[in-house]
């Protein structure tokens, strides 16, 4: 077990008041995570926090399919094709495999593929900043690298990439360490790990910067791939859908997860109708002892939604028995923007009150640092 504190009754309201949707911006939300003090958080993070470092789900597989199938499909083409036929973007990547496996090629050689897709922009980019072998490094040995290249990794990312999600995540969680109320783990459904490597970069430079001399400070972050690794005091980053990493033509090595990936169909049919795999036994646990806050997620994720459900339903069950049937429990907390549509928006205000989900707005994703601070 993770050894998470119970929950309590965060987030029960009767119905008929508005509680499904809150802005975050205003001042009475300041600390809204510090004063659950009898219960834990855990930031649950989707592939929206990579956005314009890594490509998204449709970009990847639009390179997967045209690489598998020798075509050279537009976005819009893609898009027009995705539409007629029907299938979600992980039924057309277990049709890239499946092609795969007809020319008599392995899992191991779609893998490689797939990281080829995955990482090619930014590796390219780093190359012309002389940083590409320091940035495989990085990945799965980011102790490894050297004084210099720290800054100048350091410095790569916060000039290419510093308004993005996934960097103002990472100040977040180490610059603000000292006064915040941090969470107890990190769920990530990303197949990169870019979060704890660039945690770890970013925090030996602001440790560094604070006392005047450069060292590695303690680890705080543990990055879990696998059923059996512990993480001792640290906060885990589990990656529930596995990870890979870029890898070097020369040696070709790596200490990712990539044989425990969830990208295909199959995979995830197979996390689905398992009672009790490691992605499902985590997060079910997690949902029920803890306030879960997702950032990057459309919150379509079929197994996401299954979860959520069972948890919340379970919970309601129990409350329902002193409040005579009248409670609505919204513990969780889904960071977004106000949709464009009015009519869209008050749709979402009530579209997750049976997963237990409440929406929090922002008025922009260059705001998720500010946000963060604040309520944490």
């Amino acid at each position: 077990m993770l050894g998470f504190k119970p929950g309590s009754t965060i987030g029960v309201k009767i119905r008929n008041m508005s509680i499904e949707t809150i802005d975050l911006s205003e001042t009475k939300f300041k600390n809204y995570l510090r004063s659950f003090t009898n219960q834990n958080w855990i930031l649950c993070l989707g592939a929206g926090i990579c956005s314009g470092i890594l490509p998204d789900w449709n970009e990847l597989t639009l390179r997967l399919v045209n690489k598998t199938f020798q075509t050279s499909w537009t976005k819009e083409e893609f898009k027009e094709n995705t539409n007629n036929v029907g299938f979600s973007l992980d039924s057309w990547i277990q049709g890239c495999f499946n092609q795969f496996k007809s020319e008599g090629k392995s899992i191991e050689e779609f893998n490689k593929l797939l990281e080829t897709c995955l990482y090619s922009d930014l590796l390219a980019l780093a190359e012309k900043s002389n940083l590409q072998d320091d940035l495989i490094l990085m990945f799965e040995s980011p102790k490894k690298i050297k004084q210099k290249k720290v800054y100048e990794l350091c410095e790569f990312f916060e000039k290419n990439y510093g308004d993005k999600t996934l960097l103002q995540i990472v100040r977040a969680l180490v610059e603000y360490q000292d006064n915040s109320k941090l969470p107890s783990a990190i769920i990530t459904f990303n197949a990169d790990s870019l979060l704890h490597s660039l945690i770890i970069l970013f925090n030996i430079k602001y440790q560094s910067a604070k006392t005047g001399k450069y060292h590695q400070p303690t680890e705080d972050y543990r990055k879990v791939t696998r059923t059996f690794q512990s993480w001792s005091n640290c906060i885990p980053i589990f990656h529930l859908h596995g990870s890979i990493s870029p890898t070097t033509e020369a040696t070709n090595k790596t200490r990712d997860s990539r044989d425990s990936l969830i990208f295909l169909e199959s995979s995830y049919n197979e996390v689905a109708s398992s009672m009790h795999s490691w992605a499902q036994s985590t997060f079910l646990y997690s949902a029920t002892n803890s306030k879960l806050v997702f950032v990057g997620l459309s919150m379509s994720d079929p197994n996401i939604r299954r979860w959520l459900s069972w948890t919340n339903q379970a919970y309601l069950k129990e409350l329902n028995s002193v409040t005579e049937g009248k409670g609505i429990s919204l513990t969780h907390l889904w960071i977004k923007t106000k949709s464009k549509s009015d009519k869209v928006q008050e749709f979402l205000d009530v579209s997750l009150r049976h997963m237990g989900v409440k929406i929090g707005l922002i008025p922009n994703y260059d705001s998720v640092e500010e946000t963060l601070k604040k309520i944490m």
